[in-house]
Formats: C-alpha cells, sequence, structure tokens
C-alpha cells in the first residue's frame, strides 16, 4: 500500500463521524474515528491479491484454499466474540445495538434459500449464526479508502474487520446490518469463503445507467464485486434483507421499506441468470 493511501486513510480516520442509529433508527451522537491502526499482512506462500482502493477488499480462491489449510472452520458452541482494544466505545455500542436489533426479530413466515442459509426468520437463530462465524471485530483499512469492511482470510477467516466508512457514510441501521452479515458469510472456510465474482464491464442497470455501489459510488464496472450464486455473501445478504422486509413481524414499517431497498439494489450484483432466477422465485414464498 502506498504512503499516499495510508497518509489518505489516517486524515480520514481523525476527521471520520456518523449519525449512529439506535435499535430502531432512532437520532444518536456522531462517532469520532481514532487514528486507525494497520493490520500487519501475513507472510504466506500466496501473494495476496493487490487490493486496487476502487470499493471493497477481496481475495482470491487460492488465497481462500491456502487460508483453510492454516485454520480450521467450526463452530463454537458457545458462541460469542470480541472487540479490539483499539475499537472506540461509540462504534461497539452501535454494533451492539444493530445486532441487538436482530436478535430480537420475530418473523411471520420464511422463504426456501432463507431456511437453507440461516434458518427460520428468528432472532435467537440470527444470533446464534453471527456468533457461531464471527470471533472478533477490529479496524482495518481493508486495502481501499471507500471500503466498509472485510474478512482477510489468510490473517484470520474468523476475524471482521470494520473501516472509517462503516460509520462515517450516513446510511440507516439495516444496511449496516446487512454488511456485517456479508463480511459474516465470507469467515466459512469450508465453503472457500465464498468469493466474489468480478461484475461485467459495461455494468448498465435496467434504465442503461452504470451500477455504482450503493454504500461508496464507486462505479463497479469489472471489479470483483459481483456474484453468481443466491448461497454467496451477496447473494446471502440479499435474501436476509427481503425476509426481513416480507416476513419480519416485529419491525417498523421504515425498517422494512429499507430493507427492501437495499435488497433491490445488492441484487443487481447477481450476474448468473440461473441465480437470479432462483432468488426471483424465492422472494415470492
Amino acid at each position: 500500500m502506498t504512503r499516499i493511501v495510508l497518509a489518505v486513510l489516517a486524515l480520514l480516520a481523525l476527521a471520520a463521524t456518523s449519525r449512529a442509529d439506535g435499535v430502531f433508527d432512532g437520532g444518536g451522537k456522531p462517532i469520532e474515528m481514532p487514528p486507525m491502526k494497520f493490520s500487519p499482512t501475513t507472510k504466506i506462500k500466496t501473494s495476496p491479491t493487490k487490493q486496487d482502493g476502487k470499493d471493497l477488499y477481496y481475495f482470491t480462491p487460492a488465497e481462500a484454499k491456502e487460508a483453510a489449510k492454516r485454520f480450521k472452520f467450526r463452530v463454537k458452541s458457545g458462541g460469542g466474540w470480541t472487540f479490539d482494544a483499539d475499537v472506540p466505545q461509540d462504534i461497539q455500542d452501535q454494533m451492539r445495538a444493530d445486532l441487538a436489533f436482530m436478535a430480537g426479530v420475530e418473523g411471520s413466515g420464511v422463504s426456501p434459500l432463507h431456511q437453507q442459509i440461516f434458518g427460520n426468520v428468528d432472532g435467537a437463530v440470527y444470533k446464534q449464526w453471527f456468533d457461531s462465524r464471527v470471533s472478533a471485530i477490529g479496524l482495518n483499512d481493508c486495502g481501499s479508502p471507500i471500503a466498509a469492511a472485510c474478512v482477510i482470510p489468510f490473517e484470520d477467516p474468523s476475524k471482521m474487520w470494520l473501516t472509517p466508512n462503516f460509520v462515517k457514510f450516513d446510511h440507516p441501521q439495516i444496511s449496516r446490518i446487512m454488511v456485517v452479515y456479508h463480511e459474516a458469510r465470507h469467515t466459512e472456510t469450508q465453503n472457500g469463503n465464498w468469493p466474489h465474482a468480478n461484475c461485467p464491464d459495461p455494468f448498465k442497470d435496467a434504465k442503461g445507467n452504470d451500477i455504482r455501489g450503493k454504500w461508496s459510488g464507486a462505479l463497479l464496472a469489472g471489479e470483483p464485486a459481483c456474484d453468481t450464486t443466491p448461497l454467496g455473501s451477496y447473494g446471502s445478504s440479499v435474501i436476509l434483507l427481503k425476509n426481513i422486509e416480507k416476513h419480519c413481524a416485529n419491525c417498523t414499517d421504515k425498517v422494512k421499506m429499507d430493507a427492501g431497498i437495499y435488497a433491490d439494489d445488492q441484487v443487481q450484483r447477481m450476474i448468473d441468470p440461473d441465480a437470479r432466477r432462483q432468488m426471483d422465485e424465492d422472494f415470492q414464498k
């Protein structure tokens, strides 16, 4: 990573603030990011993919395969995870509130793909699913000044990293939940950590407009920011949001509306026709 990028990130970390939504998207005080602590890259046989800094952190199947040899995935019976010491208390409180919301969800139904990936639309199910995959949460630049979060398999496939952008941008609570459940899917070493697929180039929506990341605004054409299976990181998070939109019995109308908005945006990243068909059929359940 160049010194210039590091300098820019350090400035972002010092200056970034955000409105932290409460459990049901209420108001909150601004969050101030401390100076970033960068995680050193572990020496591995497979050279880490060079990050282009455009939108997100990504890794290759070869890196995931090597990570699988070094780290054995196992579902923790007791669950639970920890924050690194340098994660500010306000950020910890925000994330705990987001996950507490998920732990309180009550469902009125469930789609088949959601049942396959998560289980029922149920708070206890969501809590166990997340806790059994994520062991720790820290701060990292994730290789890009506009990334939001990442999992770095060859360093620790069960650890999630947050960037300044995770709290800098003013997004609704359900979008932050989408991000962390997306990253939690990347911890599954036994599934190759569900790597992304390259988006088409050009990459246009139904109206002919360039498709951009909803978090960062970055162009996605040609970027490894798409998915080819409903079971992957993008696919699973879309399915999660669609089920919250349709089957959450105790969510507010705003939460369900936000879930639908972000699901409809993210589903554009599903570039395999068969995968998209499966998901469209699933959404009708």
